[in-house]
């Protein structure tokens, strides 16, 4: 199943969204652009059974698992145009040392990135019923030991 951008941003896709800022003009946003549409191509390519909500917020997208740009969201995806990606996940309500705890990342490697979105999309529990996903969760696991 695609990234689907939340309904109340149905005007343009997501795709259509960042392909206009890798159209501009200014050499980071263009940067951004083209790194978000790798970004959301992986997703794609990754989550064929998922559901997953995309809202922008400037360059940023934020990853629901509902279709409300009102409820919380799990995961922040960022590019910041220089070939480096960066991720910040909610921490779960029962694991934060303090209200509203979150982990942050960042890699240069889109593969590594691909891991790292697992990671925070199974460990924010935000998709907790997907088999996928945890099927996903469970083979990087596997590569740690």
């Amino acid at each position: 199943m695609p990234l689907i951008r939340c309904s109340e941003q149905k005007r343009q896709s997501l795709e259509e969204f960042y392909t206009q800022c890798a159209s501009e003009n200014n050499k980071i946003s263009s940067g951004i652009g083209k790194s978000m549409l790798k970004i959301i191509d992986v997703i794609n390519k990754t989550f064929t059974e998922t559901i997953i909500y995309g809202l922008t917020s400037h360059d940023f997208l934020l990853l629901h698992s509902e279709d409300n740009s009102m409820s919380n969201w799990h995961v922040i995806l960022i590019a910041n145009g220089l070939e480096e990606y960066h991720i910040e996940y909610q921490m779960t309500k029962d694991s934060q040392p303090w209200e509203n705890a979150s982990v942050k990342g960042a890699t240069k490697s889109i593969e590594e990135f691909k891991k790292f979105i697992i990671i925070a999309m199974y460990e924010s529990r935000g998709w907790q019923k997907s088999e996928e996903l945890n099927k996903w969760f469970t083979q990087i696991k596997s590569e740690w030991k």
